[in-house]
């Protein structure tokens, strides 16, 4: 019994912590994290709404009707990711796919 808890505890954890960069880019290829990126996805919209609502503030100006596909988000990474290397690289074993994606977003869909 032992045995089987604790097989079920280490079999279970191996994908259960917030990906780093280093982690993304050596499964880039998989779809292993789109759950994920979906997630900041959804929490980086939330953070839009919340902000205009309460201070009425764009933070970055996506079309309402674009609907991003996991593979289209993965591509914004990717190239926030390539376009600062030398930070990515340095901080490879932190969690940033999120700040990777936002900063894309903000690229990607400026107010200005």
């Amino acid at each position: 019994k032992f045995i089987f808890v604790l097989t079920f505890i280490l079999t279970n954890t191996a994908y259960s912590d917030v990906p780093t960069i280093l982690d993304y880019q050596s499964k880039k290829s998989d779809d292993l994290y789109d759950s994920y990126i979906y997630g900041l996805e959804n929490g980086i919209e939330w953070a839009y709404e919340h902000t205009y609502t309460k201070h009425a503030i764009a933070i970055y100006c996506k079309p309402r009707d674009l609907v991003l596909s996991a593979k289209q988000l993965r591509e914004m990474i990717d190239a926030e990711i390539d376009e600062n290397i030398s930070f990515y690289t340095k901080y490879s074993d932190a969690p940033l796919l999120g700040l990777a994606l936002r900063n894309s977003y903000l690229s990607l869909f400026s107010c200005n």
